[in-house]
């Protein structure tokens, strides 16, 4: 659950969490119990140790007391006594005096035989509240709401009202020291403050050492400590650990803890009990700082005010818990209450930690109470066992290094150190002693070992001459000192040993460093695989290093036996392969324009260092010779490309006649024709393709362009018809014509090809 401690002066802090737990290093003898109480409320609580008896009572609405054994149980109740509140022993021992507001009366009651021996009245109107015995009397405070008053009690069985000559606004709390004394202080809430008073009770009669006002809005509890020095109040809004002077109510010095739970209370031996908290209580000393304990009160159950109770010998210490109605009567019971728990931690400082490794060993502490001024360690004995295979039953290592106390470590600290089995378990156990107010602990520590890889690194060059010594370098790191044990194996492979081959091992420096040496021989990738083997304390570990080997660069070239062909064509084509050393191996690759590459033919050059293979070519197409290396030598690849250049034939329509004009051929035309045409067909064709006509005119001496169409796409079955009226042509002049093919610009399978010019004249009229 969670405790919400006192953090004066905000009071956001009422929302502030503390877990509290109680570690491994904790006995069960420190644990509290939790006892139902058979009462509908609260009270107040007083234990009677030398009678064995808890007395319980419940306030208004409750006919007796409850009383139980001193572990809560066998739960028997004083009827009779209606009401009872305050309680309080007398200094014997041997009567049990309690408050009956209701009965304005106060009740003796025999320790022996649990019976009322004696009733003393009060008053008409007292109303008789908090008890307390101090001087050999005891003194009640009485009184209602706006008007109170202290009285007293002899051993005669008088009543004396009014003993304190000031004035009181309520009913008066009481408060004395844990063991019989002279001292006696009084309180009661006055608006945003209470108003305290302390005496000096001595032969029946008070008299008033101090009175003060002191900033408690909501008193709960008080309590004179033992030596009657001080006071401790305990309040929530106004929560602090200040100690109030009994002498004069001053500030004089602080408890360790802050009071803010509803009770506080004091052992005999000056221990303090109350809590920082809104739930739950602890024991802690008067002065110093920590605390011996704290117990934790589950919600939504709290601390009852005055529901604070200590054991005489402190061995017990006994708190009341209710709900929020006061209802729900519980006690709770805390054994051993000034011996604080002490929780052992720590462990192996050396992980991991491999067989025959050196260890060490750290073991610390934890407990609620610190350190007293000038101690360094925290007292006690501390023994430390080890085990192992060669001492199953355990050998106590001698003398372990203590540290001193720091901000760090405010406890100290023991250390261990040695040589961890190289077979088996290793654990170390610890006993802590106790000393003072500090409780006994154990603890195992167990101490893994197992073998485990080291890193290895690896540091070599990316490129070296082949025939030419180079250095890979390595370092094997641990996490800390370690074993010399195993050793670095170096295998390799290349080009000459692709399965690899052992070539060595690589000595290992003290501090895990390693050098190896090689000349390699074969170009291309040299691997050199490390392997650490790990000895006998460590699990092999593996690294490589790749180092690129230069190779010469052979000749290779690939060609056709032309630049250009035709469909249908078969080319020649020649891989030329110039000297290498252990391999004569090339392949040849055709790649038709749009297509995949594909392999054309495989295998040794002959005697002259050619591969000839022959192709028939149906487009554009790439040709490619490879060559893939050697020991000796780097691959290579050569590239050249041959062209199809596609047919391109032309026809004139109808010509009537020809002529010739010195040895050239021209198509005679009549304008009586109409119309010239112009026919022409691409072999092979590709869709994207088009053409163009160009028509020129022969004047002045040169042949000069007329026309010209932009480029068309072909037909179908690659033919275009070109046609022109012959009405534009000049008669009995010269012309010629022809057409060029252009394939698409994308993925082209052909080259570009011209027709041949075709001579054309053109006469008047009709033929005769």
């Amino acid at each position: 659950m969670k405790l919400v401690r006192f953090s004066p002066p905000t009071a956001a802090a009422l929302l502030l969490g503390l877990t509290t737990v109680i570690g491994p290093g904790a006995v069960d003898s420190y644990a509290a119990s939790d006892v139902p109480l058979p009462i509908a409320h609260f009270a107040h609580m007083v234990v009677d140790a030398r009678h064995g008896h808890l007395f319980i009572s419940g306030g208004a609405g409750t006919d007796g007391i409850l009383v139980t054994d001193l572990d809560g149980g066998n739960p028997t109740t004083i009827s009779g006594e209606p009401g009872a509140t305050g309680l309080a022993l007398s200094g014997d021992g041997s009567a049990l005096y309690a408050a009956l507001p209701g009965q304005d009366a106060i009740a003796a009651i025999s320790t022996e035989n649990l019976t009322e021996s004696a009733r003393y009245g009060t008053g008409a109107g007292t109303r008789p509240d908090s008890l307390a015995v101090a001087g050999g009397t005891v003194w009640f405070g009485y009184g209602t709401a706006g008007a109170g008053g202290i009285g007293s009690l002899d051993g005669s069985g008088a009543v004396t009202l009014r003993q304190d000559s000031g004035t009181w606004t309520a009913p008066p709390t009481l408060a004395t020291t844990p063991t019989p004394s002279g001292v006696l202080a009084a309180a009661v809430q006055t608006g945003d403050t209470s108003a305290f008073v302390t005496y000096q009770a001595e032969g029946g009669a008070l008299t008033r050492q101090a009175a003060k006002a002191l900033p408690v809005p909501d008193l709960s509890d008080f309590a004179v400590t033992a030596d009657g020095q001080h006071l401790a109040v305990s309040s929530w809004l106004g929560a602090t650990a200040n100690r109030y002077r009994t002498s004069d109510l001053a500030v004089d010095g602080r408890f360790p803890e802050a009071l803010a739970g509803k009770s506080v209370a004091v052992a005999p031996d000056g221990t303090l009990a109350g809590c920082g908290c809104n739930h739950g209580f602890e024991a802690f000393p008067e002065t110093g700082p920590g605390s011996y304990n704290l117990y934790e009160i589950d919600a939504p159950l709290h601390l009852a005010p005055h529901g604070l109770a200590w054991a005489p010998d402190g061995s017990r210490l006994y708190g009341v818990a209710v709900d929020a109605s006061g209802g729900t009567p519980t006690l709770r019971i805390a054994r051993n209450p000034e011996s604080a728990w002490v929780r052992l931690y720590g462990g192996p400082t050396t992980t991991p930690l491999a067989p025959g490794e050196a260890y060490s060993l750290r073991t610390r502490f934890n407990s609620y109470l610190t350190l007293s001024a000038g101690q360094t360690l925290l007292p006690g004995t501390v023994r430390i066992t080890r085990y192992d295979d060669a001492d199953p039953d355990g050998v106590l290592v001698p003398d372990p290094t203590t540290t001193p106390a720091s901000i760090a470590d405010p406890f100290g600290s023991y250390y261990v150190a040695g040589t961890a089995p190289l077979t088996g378990p290793l654990s170390f156990h610890v006993d802590y002693s106790g000393s003072g107010h500090y409780g006994p602990a154990a603890q195992t520590f167990a101490v893994p070992v197992a073998k485990y890889a080291p890193t290895l690194t690896l540091t070599g060059p990316a490129a070296s001459g082949r025939a030419a010594p180079l250095t890979v370098t390595g370092r094997l790191t641990w996490p800390h000192a370690h074993v010399r044990t195993g050793a670095v194996h170096v295998g390799k492979t290349d080009l000459a040993h692709p399965s690899g081959y052992s070539v060595g091992t690589a000595p290992v420096a003290a501090d895990g460093s390693f050098a190896f040496h090689d000349t390699p021989q074969v170009g291309g990738a040299n691997t050199y695989a490390f392997t650490y083997d790990g000895g006998t304390s460590y699990l092999p570990v593996t690294a490589s290093a790749k180092v690129q080997v230069s190779r010469a660069t052979p000749a290779l070239t690939v060609t056709t036996d032309a630049k250009s062909y035709h469909s249908g064509a078969t080319l020649k084509v020649t891989a030329h392969l110039g000297t290498t050393y252990n391999s004569r191996l090339v392949t040849l690759y055709d790649q038709p324009a749009g297509k995949p590459r594909a392999q054309l033919k495989s295998g040794k050059v002959d005697a002259h260092g050619n591969l000839v293979a022959y192709y028939k070519v149906t487009r554009n197409t790439a040709f490619s010779a490879a060559f893939a290396g050697d020991y000796h030598y780097a691959p290579r690849t050569a590239t050249t490309r041959a062209t199809l250049t596609p047919t391109v034939r032309t026809a004139m329509q109808y010509p009537l006649a020809t002529t010739r004009v010195g040895s050239t051929t021209y198509q005679v035309f009549y304008k009586s024709e109409v119309n010239m045409g112009f026919d022409l067909q691409v072999t092979p064709r590709q869709s994207g393709g088009c053409t163009t006509v160009y028509l020129e005119h022969y004047y002045s001496g040169a042949w000069h362009q007329a026309t010209s169409q932009s480029c068309v796409p072909l037909y179908g079955d690659g033919w275009y018809g070109y046609g022109r009226a012959l009405k534009l042509f000049a008669s009995n002049d010269r012309y010629r014509i022809r057409g060029h093919y252009t394939p698409p610009t994308k993925d082209a399978q052909t080259t570009g090809a011209w027709s041949q010019w075709t001579y054309l004249t053109i006469r008047p009229g009709s033929p005769s």
